[in-house]
């Protein structure tokens, strides 16, 4: 079942929608990655090579510096779940919303924690008050993941709302993050 979301805030300016038709790019250890990347290196140019921003435990957050909160930027969050392997959440942060590509495999009990990290992460040490999680509409998993998603408190987001980018064929979830009074919207992330 779509439920409208009602964030209380605006939609997404032209500049913003312009932006947001950047999806987050995947680094060349993920095994989603389409062959030909260079790590680091996206199709936007070396202003968004990304660096290492936070580790502590099995998390590691990579983005580009310095993190301008103006522009969409691309977000990593690498999750080490054994010695060889990680689960990786790519995402796009703007504008006090980041939206997070779910991996495949991502109901594997590795990525759920890796997931439970990751908005920690998020709610802990941003200025994010909402999550958007996206698929491809197409995926065999997809009632799979609405379940699961939807238990762990995200909603299904209809298709056509205003503060969603114009990504073709995706399902988006969201979380709104609960912030405490003290929290200003206008802080960076």
């Amino acid at each position: 079942m779509t439920v409208p979301w009602r964030p209380g805030r605006r939609g997404v300016t032209y500049k913003e929608r312009e932006d947001l038709t950047l999806r987050p790019r995947y680094c060349l250890q993920c095994s989603e990655s389409p062959v030909g990347l260079q790590v680091g290196r996206t199709d936007q140019g070396d202003r968004n090579q990304l660096k290492e921003l936070y580790s502590a435990g099995k998390l590691t957050v990579l983005a580009p510096e310095p993190l301008l909160p103006q522009d969409p930027v691309q977000i990593d969050f690498h999750f080490r779940l054994t010695p060889q392997t990680s689960a990786h959440w790519h995402g796009l942060l703007c504008d006090h919303r980041l939206f997070l590509d779910i991996p495949y495999r991502a109901l594997d009990q590795g990525n759920r924690e890796s997931l439970t990290a990751t908005l920690e992460y998020v709610e802990e040490r941003t200025s994010v008050d909402f999550v958007f999680v996206n698929f491809q509409s197409d995926r065999n998993d997809r009632g799979a993941l609405l379940r699961a998603f939807s238990y762990m408190g995200f909603e299904v987001v209809r298709p056509d709302h205003p503060a969603l980018p114009p990504w073709d064929n995706v399902i988006f979830m969201v979380y709104p993050l609960e912030r405490d009074l003290g929290h200003l919207a206008s802080e960076p992330p």
